[in-house]
């Protein structure tokens, strides 16, 4: 009889802790899946980033392609009439001052008109190397924007990966402590029927004797 009713309350205990196993196992595959979207979402957003990137970049490019010409021609067709309408207002000046037949005053205006000339040309140079450093520059931080971005995605998954690991052992933990409990009440039901064995032998062993 004590056998009996052992066997039928296995039965519903066994049942109580696979229910709790499958609920634990939806909660795990429902995380994770909810983990894998995260991280869907992200990598779509690091691309999207890296597209516009590229496309600021590309769009800069051609800035600068456009911008170099354009400050280049201009400086080409324009210096040198201006220039030579200074220049000759000074030799103007210089011409009622010591007449025209002055040859000194003619070289010391072709001196100071090529030495403004290089002038010129090296300060058309500094400005593209400033144009070309700044465009570089803006490209360095576009990507270390996007580094810093990255980093951020990267460190956001790490915890969320860190606190999905906490909960799984926290999950383990108490399903550790529902086996321990399980093995607790195994035991001290098999001592019962150990118990319960040992007397039936020992009224059996009473009967035979009488």
């Amino acid at each position: 009889m004590g056998t009996q009713g052992t066997g039928r309350k296995r039965a519903p205990l066994k049942d109580r802790f696979s229910a709790e196993d499958e609920a634990l196992s939806s909660i795990a595959r429902e995380a994770e899946a909810r983990l894998a979207a995260k991280r869907a979402a992200r990598a779509e957003a690091r691309d999207i980033r890296m597209r516009e990137l590229e496309r600021q970049q590309k769009e800069l490019d051609e800035k600068c392609d456009k911008q170099y010409p354009d400050y280049t021609r201009p400086s080409s067709r324009c210096t040198t009439p201006g220039l030579s309408a200074a220049t000759l207002a000074s030799l103007g000046g210089s011409s009622s001052r010591r007449g025209s037949t002055d040859t000194g005053s003619i070289y010391d205006a072709d001196a100071s008109l090529s030495e403004l000339k290089e002038s010129l040309a090296e300060v058309e140079e500094k400005y593209k190397k400033a144009m070309v450093s700044n465009a570089q520059l803006d490209n360095d931080k576009a990507n270390l924007i996007y580094q810093v971005d990255t980093l951020k995605d990267v460190i956001e998954e790490m915890e969320e990966q860190t606190a999905e690991m906490r909960r799984e052992l926290e999950e383990k933990s108490k399903e550790l402590e529902r086996q321990k409990h399980t093995c607790s009440v195994l035991q001290h039901k098999q001592e019962e029927l150990k118990e319960g064995l040992r007397q039936r032998d020992e009224l059996i062993e009473v009967r035979l004797r009488v």
